[in-house]
């Protein structure tokens, strides 16, 4: 590895391995893990995507609709109508890298309904759609040779500087410094912050420490999602 980058991507779930595939290869790119590669949030998640790629059926207004009814009209417009209107090239373009959706005897892709979404949108590989997803990306973005990946590897701070950022690492007990004009936090779930979660341990709100200590302004943390549920009854 390098000692200066682009870009450092923190996290190596859907979002972060997907943000690297996007960059073109005069961009130096790190992906920091804080475990195995195949260890995330996303990996561990079951259900699957949602996405209108039925236009016969479905609609944008349909899925933003549903996805504002949900989050009891407290969402961010603007940002709710990019994910919907850009997901399903998202999902295709999965597709293309190598994931395997199930499809119906027809050859489309086998779509579900799911929570609160009013028309079959979720398309899925079989109960394992995350781990599904994150394996193909790990292959695409290990063969970019533009990026490089550490596992196992803990940001344990962010310094702002003139030109960018330095960050500290913590690997295998020694102290790495690196340099980068940007960083991506895709860092994932907090529900270990919580004392009672089903949560994977990983899940320990990193990234939203360091941008809290960077100066972001950190909203709504009352209104974490506690999913997956489960039910504790005495045996």
């Amino acid at each position: 590895m390098k000692k200066q980058y682009d870009v450092v991507i923190i996290g190596a779930g859907v979002a972060g391995l997907y943000a690297a595939l996007q960059y073109s290869e005069d961009i130096s790119v790190l992906v920091v893990s804080k475990r195995e590669f195949q260890l995330s949030n996303s990996s561990l998640a079951q259900g699957g995507v949602a996405a209108v790629l039925d236009k016969d059926h479905d609609n944008f207004k349909l899925h933003i609709a549903d996805t504002l009814i949900a989050g009891k009209f407290k969402n961010n417009l603007s940002v709710v109508e990019k994910l919907v209107e850009e997901g399903p090239d998202d999902v295709l373009k999965l597709k293309e890298i190598g994931v395997e959706f199930d499809k119906e005897a027809s050859g489309e892709l086998s779509k579900t309904l799911e929570a609160g979404h009013s028309r079959h949108r979720i398309v899925h590989h079989k109960d394992s759609t995350g781990k599904a997803i994150v394996d193909k990306l790990i292959e695409a973005v290990s063969k970019k040779p533009n990026v490089d990946m550490m596992k196992n590897t803990l940001v344990y701070e962010i310094d702002k500087v003139e030109n960018g950022f330095y960050l500290g690492l913590l690997q295998n007990n020694e102290i790495i410094q690196v340099g980068t004009q940007f960083v991506l936090l895709a860092t994932g779930g907090i529900g270990r912050v919580y004392k009672y979660t089903t949560n994977s341990a990983i899940a320990t709100g990193d990234g939203i420490a360091l941008a809290h200590m960077l100066g972001a302004e950190i909203k709504h943390l009352s209104r974490i999602q506690f999913h997956p549920t489960a039910f504790a009854a005495d045996s």
